[in-house]
């Protein structure tokens, strides 16, 4: 009866130990993925920069602005990525509203460059299409920002 035990000890211990070196390689993994997408935001942010700068006094500025715009709200994906990673890192769980946060940062963005389109395509037949992908992206952006009210509330019910 005693072996049987000592046996048991033995493979908790070994899955003890196979569970503590998969913890450390996804550790490894998710700072590798924060470092390279920092990397990443730093570098878009320099050619973002780069580029509005470059086009000032040759190209129009509504143009100009617009994808400034477009570029740092990419930045800021990247950052809130970022902080999804950190959130994981720290409380060891997925949290869910950093991923929503930018979903609608993702949907603003796009809803910023279709509308910019939108205006060179009024009466073509492609018009309708891009005022139909406007009222999508409008309804995901309030979905997803209503179900980050709604997490807040429950939260502060618990």
């Amino acid at each position: 009866m005693l072996a049987v035990a000592d046996g048991d000890d033995d493979e908790r211990q070994g899955r003890s130990r196979i569970a503590a070196l998969l913890a450390y390689g996804e550790l490894v993994l998710e700072t590798a993925v924060a470092f390279a997408l920092g990397a990443g935001g730093v570098i878009l942010l320099g050619w973002v920069v780069y580029d509005f700068a470059r086009g000032l006094g040759e190209e129009p500025v509504l143009d100009l602005v617009l994808r400034l715009l477009s570029g740092l709200l990419l930045v800021f994906i990247f950052t809130e990525l970022i902080n999804t990673i950190r959130v994981v890192i720290a409380r060891r769980a997925l949290e869910v509203e950093p991923f929503l946060i930018v979903g609608i940062v993702a949907a603003i963005r796009r809803l910023i460059v279709v509308s910019a389109e939108a205006e060179n395509l009024l009466g073509t037949s492609r018009f309708r299409d891009v005022m139909l992908e406007i009222g999508v992206l409008a309804g995901a952006a309030l979905v997803l920002g209503t179900t980050v009210l709604l997490l807040r509330i429950a939260r502060r019910w618990d």
